[in-house]
C-alpha cells in the first residue's frame, strides 16, 4: 500500500515538474521581446513554488523508492538517474535564463535552452520506457 501511495506521489510530482519545464521552454523560446517581460513577471513566481515543488517531489519520492523499494543494481535505474540529473540541471538554467530575460527582454538565451522542449519530451519518453521495461 505505502509503496503504491509513494510511487503516485512520484509520477504526480514528474507531472507537475515536467509540465512546468515544458510552459518554461515555450515561454523562452516563442514570446516576444515586447511582451516578454510581463509574461515571465508572471511565470517565475509559478516556476518557483510549483514547478520547483514538483522537482524536489520527484527526488524525494524517487529516491524513497530506489532506496526503500527497487534497489540500485538495475542499469535502467543509472540512466534514468542521469537524464533526471541532467532535466534538473535543464530547469535551474531555464530558471536563470527567465530572470536574466526578465531583466533585459532582448536577451536571447543559448541554443540549448531555446530548445528545451523537445529535449524534454523525449527525454520523460526515454525515463518512461526504462521504468516501465526495464530493459538492463
Amino acid at each position: 500500500m505505502l509503496y503504491n501511495v509513494l510511487k503516485s506521489l512520484h509520477i504526480i510530482s514528474d507531472i507537475v515538474w515536467v509540465g512546468g519545464m515544458l510552459i518554461n521552454a515555450f515561454v523562452i523560446a516563442m514570446v516576444p521581446p515586447t511582451i516578454r517581460t510581463g509574461v515571465i513577471t508572471a511565470l517565475r513566481p509559478y516556476d518557483r513554488r510549483v514547478t520547483t515543488a514538483g522537482l524536489a517531489g520527484a527526488w524525494i519520492f524517487g529516491l524513497i523508492l530506489a532506496f526503500g523499494y527497487v534497489g540500485f543494481s538495475g542499469g535502467w535505474l543509472h540512466l534514468k538517474l542521469l537524464i533526471v540529473v541532467m532535466l534538473s540541471a535543464l530547469h535551474g538554467m531555464q530558471s536563470a535564463w527567465l530572470r536574466r530575460m526578465e531583466a533585459d527582454p532582448h536577451l536571447d538565451p543559448p541554443a540549448f535552452v531555446r530548445v528545451a522542449m523537445p529535449i524534454v519530451l523525449v527525454s520523460v519518453v526515454v525515463v518512461v520506457l526504462l521504468a516501465v521495461v526495464k530493459p538492463f
